[in-house]
């Protein structure tokens, strides 16, 4: 078998497991399934409508949006994870403000790091301009020093 075969076959059972764990948490778990569902409409949005760096920007929004999951999912743990206590938690607007806002700080962060390296790459850039524009310089004058000092070289 292929190196290429046996990676497709690979992501399709990863595809395949992934949707198999969804629909047993769907099942077992149904409010805490439902309020990460709602919790990461961000996300997916993401991911489906920025086709360059979707999967990126979510795995860098993910961990905020989880971090903002913490005490709904406590809230709901002492509700016994029901169905109505999530629906309870999902109508307090604050929940899905807070977590959505969280998600948006992910995203703020994953930018705010992008234009951080564009501008370092920048200025490194500029500095070795300048050093290669000094040595140029340098050269040049050394060049300049040489013809001077043996004009027959010239000739």
């Amino acid at each position: 078998m292929t190196t290429s075969v046996a990676k497709g076959q690979r992501g399709s059972m990863s595809k395949w497991m992934s949707g198999l764990a969804c629909g047993a948490a769907l099942a077992w778990l149904p409010g805490y399934s439902m309020l990460i569902g709602v919790m990461l409409i961000p996300l997916i949005a993401v991911c489906l409508l920025d086709t360059s760096r979707g999967e990126v920007m979510a795995r860098m929004m993910m961990p905020y949006a989880f971090a903002a999951l913490v005490h709904p999912f406590h809230m709901l743990w002492d509700a016994d994870g029901s169905m109505e206590a999530a629906v309870t938690l999902l109508m307090n607007p604050m929940t899905s403000v807070v977590g959505w806002c969280a998600a948006g700080g992910g995203w703020f962060v994953f930018e705010l790091a992008i234009v951080g390296v564009k501008l370092t790459r920048q200025f490194q850039v500029r500095q070795r301009k300048a050093a290669i524009a000094k040595e140029l310089t340098a050269l040049a004058e050394e060049w300049d020093e040489q013809t001077a000092e043996s004009p027959e070289a010239v000739a």
